[in-house]
């Protein structure tokens, strides 16, 4: 099942930055700092790092949820339309509804505690909502982990702006005037590609909490949607099911009182008939 989401923007602009970072390091006619050159080999080395950690365990997954999902909305739809009647007789055995190993797992775990509470005839109390929703959603994503990259992306590039500002002042001489004017220029060089690592690090950490949020946005519109289709086509909410049980509790309470209040007035009057005979 295909799966792509913003995520995909997250390589060509690493690449991008890689290329940028190349050019100022080794062609924008500055004297080459090996110091900070090390330094940006190490910052993309561990951002490359987390885009693939990202792509291949969060964003892929939700990709492939997202999908699913829709794919599952759609098959509601197209089967109550044949059958015109709610669909979870047709579904509650089926292993495999989304073709998603994750989410196969967890409707599997809500229709065997469905069919044991039928037995006990409190269905009620169970749906797919406690099963399915956006609380998954999050542990698919890794939502704990993945909402600091952008700041660990932030703090890589500041970190390496600061390292590289050491070691540049560690070659600044003070003995005399000459001293000072020859280290000036390495400094300035040095400082002006130490200074990268901060805007590197800032554009990484825009562009990923963009892909970020946009994914779990877009997972959540797909649980919303799923949802709303499940209880449309497949099984009502219970809290309906609940609300028709003590509607007709209610109707019938009102009909039994109307009869006892029937039966109490015939025994009366017929009671009065006889007193006035």
């Amino acid at each position: 099942m295909k799966s792509f989401g913003s995520e995909g923007i997250l390589l060509p602009v690493y690449f991008i930055m890689l290329g940028v970072a190349a050019y100022l390091n080794f062609f924008s006619g500055s004297k080459v700092d090996m110091v900070n050159v090390l330094i940006n080999i190490c910052m993309f080395l561990i951002v490359g790092g987390i885009i693939l950690w990202a792509n291949t365990h969060c964003f892929m997954p939700i990709n492939r949820m997202m999908s699913s999902l829709h794919l599952a909305s759609r098959n509601f739809k197209t089967d109550f339309d044949k059958k015109r009647d709610y669909l979870w007789d047709d579904y509650k055995n089926n292993a495999k509804l989304f073709n998603n190993k994750l989410a196969d797992k967890r409707f599997y775990e809500y229709c065997q505690e469905k069919k044991r509470l039928d037995m006990l005839n409190r269905s009620s109390q169970c749906d797919i909502d406690d099963y399915l929703n956006e609380y998954y959603i999050d542990a698919i994503m890794k939502r704990g982990l993945v909402s600091i990259v952008p700041g660990v992306m932030t703090g890589l590039g500041i970190l390496g702006t600061f390292v590289g500002l050491s070691f540049g002042l560690q070659n600044f001489h003070t003995e005399n005037a000459a001293a000072i004017t020859n280290s000036i220029a390495p400094l300035m060089d040095g400082i002006k590609i130490a200074f990268h690592t901060s805007i590197y690090g800032m554009v990484f950490s825009l562009i990923f909490n963009f892909v970020y949020k946009k994914n779990l946005e877009d997972a959540y519109m797909a649980m919303d949607e799923f949802l709303e289709s499940y209880h449309k086509y497949v099984a009502p909410k219970p809290e309906n099911n609940t609300t028709g049980l003590l509607l007709e509790y209610q109707t019938l309470q009102m009909m039994q009182m109307e009869e006892l209040l029937d039966k109490f007035g015939d025994d009366l009057a017929e009671k009065i008939a006889k007193a006035l005979r």
